[in-house]
């Protein structure tokens, strides 16, 4: 059995081996007598020295000469002498298992002392010796500079190995020949955020992706059966819980014999080139995709006019139904093809768009025919490209086609419609003018002929009430009233004729003027109607864009109406408010009379339509068409709510304005 032996400082310095066989002494005597001249040209150290004393007996001529002490020297020194390590207390100590047959032999490593001051490394085995019947300890000792040598560079060669992969950019590690991994570099535990407890044995299963880890793991265990090379592309989990792409290689580690002892494995990170290859294979698939959507030709051409794609539209815009009927390059094109100006001049090779693009032109929309030379094929169609730059200053010439026959077909025939309708316009305008002329000369007629008979049917009952009052009875004098009743509506129709005829006439004038001031000018014409009347007026200082005139047309007939049909009321009320609403100011004027059934919404503003009968409700049922057209010339609206007997709300939209308003009279 070996056993450690420590010195005082707790360090192991050697081992000791106890066994239960022991050597008579006699035995040991003889065999030395035999083997002292065999062991004077050992190579090795052999030294005995006096249990007790610890002196030296005897050292051997190879021992003598390492230390560069003579044999008279040395038979006056012990051991510490030449072992600085040790003191008699710790020596002792060391020794004592072999006093007491604890152990055979004891190995450990010290340093000798030379006589020179200088230190060599040694291995010690030590044993008790029984010579003439007094124990003493016998020491062969092995020089081990060579050894040592050949440690150190051992060392070094491992820690440069350890640096140098510990500053590669890949993650590194070695593998025990049966797949668990033994040791990574600094990289790896940056990348992963483990630590070297968490990775032993198979603790890097953790990083991997678990649905990945069962591949993986086959992969693996298949390589490390066979002794063959692992080489894997799968995702690792960095520190930050992401995952990333890393190319894994690794390879066996054979000794002389050829049989592997471990792995050499490293971890390359390939994540950003997968997804540029991933977004690459993307930007491709969607080329594709867009170029075969594409309603437009396009053609590549490298720069000695070499095609390198035709989109499926540009395979169809030239007739062309299978790539391999494509031309080979753009001389070959041009003798299945001719080119022409839309008027039909031919163009010479050199004027050809894409010969053109390759001169370094920018084209734009360039119209032409284009025909087949073996068929009766002609299109039109128009020409854009340029050169494009791309890479270490290479070009490509893009060629975009547009079929614009029917277009061209279409603006040929529009061409032909228009000049018929300016003809048929100038007729129509002719013919609107003198329907015009003939509207003025009947609104001439109305105002001059029909008014005469009018005024003397209303002075002679005027002058038949007045002067023969007495010899009517009363039924008489109420056929007169009527009579001059009728007249005067009569007079009042005509008036409104005429006024709605001069507004679809006039001219429209939009002037911009403080909304306030304005109905507050308008109202002063109504200061005796409203005495009986509760008169509310919210306007704020609103600025709109209007014709006054349409304007004062549109607002006067709203008020008339809210004083007529909310006469009967037992306290009349009308409302005037402004309000701002979008780009616009709706005016509304509300009044509690009788109101109006909203089924018959689409006939108010209609010419002559009334909701009422003139016996109780007196007009002409030209105000609110009136209202209506003024609305629509000035660029407003109108529109209104009423509930029968809850009164009515209309509301004019009044376009609002950015300038300043025109200062009105009180007269509007």
């Amino acid at each position: 059995m070996i056993s450690p032996i420590k010195n005082l400082a707790g360090r192991v310095t050697c081992a000791s081996e106890m066994t239960r066989v022991a050597c008579e002494p006699g035995q040991i005597e003889n065999t030395c007598i035999r083997v002292d001249g065999i062991l004077e040209q050992s190579l090795n150290e052999i030294y005995l020295f006096d249990t007790q004393t610890l002196h030296f007996e005897y050292v051997s001529s190879r021992a003598q000469l390492n230390l560069g002490y003579s044999m008279d020297r040395l038979r006056m020194m012990t051991p510490l002498d030449i072992k600085p390590e040790f003191d008699e207390t710790s020596f002792r100590t060391m020794t004592n298992p072999l006093l007491h047959g604890e152990m055979k032999i004891l190995i450990f490593e010290t340093m000798h002392l030379r006589a020179d001051g200088t230190l060599y490394p040694v291995e010690v085995h030590l044993q008790l010796f029984i010579q003439s019947g007094r124990a003493v300890f016998l020491a062969i000792i092995l020089d081990i500079t060579t050894r040592r040598r050949a440690e150190f560079a051992l060392r070094e060669s491992e820690e440069r190995f350890r640096t140098i992969v510990n500053t590669i950019p890949q993650l590194a590690w070695i593998a025990e020949a049966d797949g668990s991994r033994s040791w990574y570099n600094q990289r790896w535990y940056g990348y992963t955020g483990t630590t070297p407890e968490e990775m032993e044995g198979l603790g890097w299963q953790k990083v991997h992706h678990p649905e990945m880890l069962p591949k993986v793991m086959e992969r693996w265990t298949s390589a490390t059966a066979a002794g063959k090379a692992f080489d894997m592309e799968f995702p690792l989990r960095g520190a930050d819980g992401q995952f990333r792409i890393f190319l894994t290689r690794a390879e066996p580690l054979r000794n002389v014999e050829g049989r592997v002892t471990q792995w050499f494995g490293t971890n390359t990170d390939v994540n950003e080139q997968r997804l540029g290859e991933k977004a690459r294979r993307e930007v491709e698939r969607r080329f594709e995709v867009v170029m075969g959507n594409m309603s437009e030709g396009l053609i590549i051409s490298d720069l000695a006019g070499q095609p390198l794609h035709w989109n499926p539209a540009a395979l169809k815009m030239h007739d062309i139904g299978d790539t391999e009927e494509m031309p080979l390059n753009h001389h070959t094109f041009a003798q299945l093809y001719e080119l022409s100006s839309v008027e039909g001049i031919a163009l010479p090779f050199d004027q050809w768009p894409l010969t053109r693009i390759l001169r370094g032109e920018h084209l734009q929309d360039l119209e032409l025919r284009i025909g087949r030379v073996d068929r009766d094929w002609e299109r039109i169609f128009s020409y854009s490209g340029a050169l494009s730059h791309y890479g270490d200053d290479k070009e490509l010439a893009f060629l975009i086609i547009k079929d614009i026959t029917e277009r061209k077909n279409a603006e040929d025939a529009l061409w032909d419609a228009k000049v018929n309708l300016e003809h048929k316009v100038d007729e129509r305008t002719a013919q609107l003018l003198a329907k015009s002329k003939e509207m003025e000369n009947f609104c001439y007629s109305v105002s001059h002929d029909l008014r005469a008979p009018l005024r003397g049917i209303d002075g002679y009952s005027r002058l038949l009430l007045e002067e023969y009052h007495d010899q009517f009875d009363e039924e008489g004098r109420n056929f007169l009233i009527n009579v001059r009743t009728a007249t005067k509506h009569m007079t009042n129709l005509i008036d409104d004729l005429l006024a709605y005829s001069r507004l679809e006439r006039r001219g429209v004038s939009r002037t911009a003027i403080e909304l306030s001031s304005f109905v507050s000018n308008l109202l002063d014409q109504y200061q005796a109607r409203s005495r009986n009347v509760r008169l509310t007026v919210e306007v704020s200082d609103f600025h709109v864009s209007v014709d006054p005139d349409g304007l004062a047309i549109a607002l006067r007939n709203l008020i008339d109406n809210a004083f007529k049909f909310s006469g009967y009321a037992s306290e009349p009320a009308i409302e005037i408010r402004a309000q701002a609403a979008s780009s616009d100011c709706v005016l509304s004027v509300r009044d509690n009379g009788i109101g109006f059934d909203m089924r018959f919404y689409d006939k108010i503003f209609e010419i002559f339509q009334r909701l009422h009968r003139a016996e109780e409700y007196p007009g002409t049922g030209i105000g609110l068409a009136m209202v209506h057209k003024a609305m629509e010339r000035i660029g407003g609206r109108v529109w209104a709510e009423s509930q029968p007997g809850a009164g009515a709300t209309f509301f004019l939209a009044l376009p609002l304005s950015g300038t300043e308003p025109v200062a009105l009279s009180r007269d509007g």
